[in-house]
């Protein structure tokens, strides 16, 4: 006679170590426009999703404007419009309250940012919070490098040319000075056909300018012979250019807009 042994197998029941754990996933992206020139507006949307297996309630979007390097008050670097209405300014950030993001689900909003030309890169940061238990936080912000165009243009002739600027430390945009307006002083110069560079206000200043690229324009002075600085800009439409000459420690930023003369 043969015996049948019967073997009692295990039950595997699944532990409450083996589920995921409850809670929301928020993840944030940024979508910046391309193309879009200095000074225009152009569309931006943060987007959150929520990859997690909770609805994430109460939350919240800060979003980190590029700022400018004034003191003792920052302000934004550019110009804001366009609000989704569940967002506000505050300082430099946008603040939006978007209370649940469903699981799955996604939100989206928008807003205009106008931008100058700047030396330095132009950084937007946004970063998502919510009270529900969150998953995975290390994904909860995301930050973009924005990228406003120059406007290239046609620089070839004798102009005479209307020289604003500002001097401070760490300047990188002409954008810098308007907020600041009494910090503006100018000057008339005059640019030859030859390349020279002439001041009627101060004889004793000469200097030379070249057209380097379909964007950029470079001045030189000196003074008796002897250097001053090279203001080294970009246009930004509307026959101006703009851009920074070092003096030591110091930046000054030039806006240098140009009228064709006979």
């Amino acid at each position: 006679m043969k015996l049948i042994h019967l073997v009692a197998l295990p039950v595997l029941l699944a532990s409450s170590a083996a589920l995921a754990a409850p809670g929301a996933d928020l993840v944030v992206s940024i979508t910046a426009p391309s193309g879009v020139p200095v000074y225009d507006s152009g569309r931006h949307t943060v987007t959150v999703r929520n990859l997690g297996n909770r609805n994430a309630s109460a939350v919240n979007l800060t979003i980190q404007l590029p700022v400018t390097n004034t003191s003792p008050t920052v302000h934004i670097m550019g110009v804001v419009s366009g609000l989704d209405n569940r967002c506000a300014v505050s300082g430099t950030r946008l603040v939006c309250n978007l209370n649940t993001v469903t699981r799955p689900g996604t939100t989206v909003i928008g807003f205009d940012l106008a931008l100058p030309y700047s030396t330095a890169p132009l950084t937007m940061t946004a970063t998502a919070t919510t009270t529900t238990n969150e998953l995975n936080p290390a994904n909860n912000s995301a930050s973009r490098t924005l990228a406003p165009v120059t406007v290239p243009t046609t620089v070839a002739g004798r102009y005479t040319a209307t020289n604003q600027h500002c001097t401070g430390t760490n300047l990188t945009s002409y954008f810098e000075c308007t907020l600041f307006p009494s910090s503006i002083s100018g000057f008339a110069s005059v640019l030859e056909a030859n390349g020279t560079v002439s001041v009627p206000i101060e004889p004793t200043v000469t200097g030379t300018w070249t057209f380097t690229a379909p964007d950029r324009l470079v001045i030189s002075y000196e003074d008796g012979g002897n250097p001053i600085g090279t203001v080294d800009t970009r246009s930004v439409g509307d026959g101006c250019f703009e851009g920074p000459m070092a003096a030591g420690p110091w930046v000054v930023l030039y806006e240098v807009c140009l009228t064709a003369a006979p």
